[in-house]
């Protein structure tokens, strides 16, 4: 008996451990953007002036994402993919500023 539970106990103690998230940035479409800011875990803010689309960046850290474009001309859409599952997604075709963020708990 005691070592059933031992078995069970280690079985639910391996499941229970969170792996790394696979964490994508994305903006796509056929617009383009005069500035794009993005903050993604494991690095620091960056700014990119008139930056090349599609853009994409990953990360495997929790913690804050968050992605902002401004001057947007056309349509230019962001997206926060975690996990394979999109969490956030914002679509601009006004030339308005587009922002998505994220925090996933540390």
């Amino acid at each position: 008996m005691k070592t059933v539970l031992l078995v069970g106990l280690l079985l639910t103690g391996s499941t229970g451990c969170a792996a790394a998230p696979s964490i994508r940035v994305v903006v796509e479409g056929t617009g383009t953007a005069d500035r794009l800011t993005y903050a993604i875990p494991g690095e620091e803010e960056r700014v990119l002036r008139n930056p090349d689309m599609p853009f994409e960046r990953m990360s495997k850290r929790k913690g804050r994402i968050a992605i902002r474009l401004e001057g947007v001309h056309g349509e230019l859409t962001c997206k926060i993919i975690i996990n394979g599952r999109q969490v956030r997604s914002s679509t601009s075709n006004t030339g308005a500023a587009l922002t998505c963020d994220h925090s996933m708990a540390v």
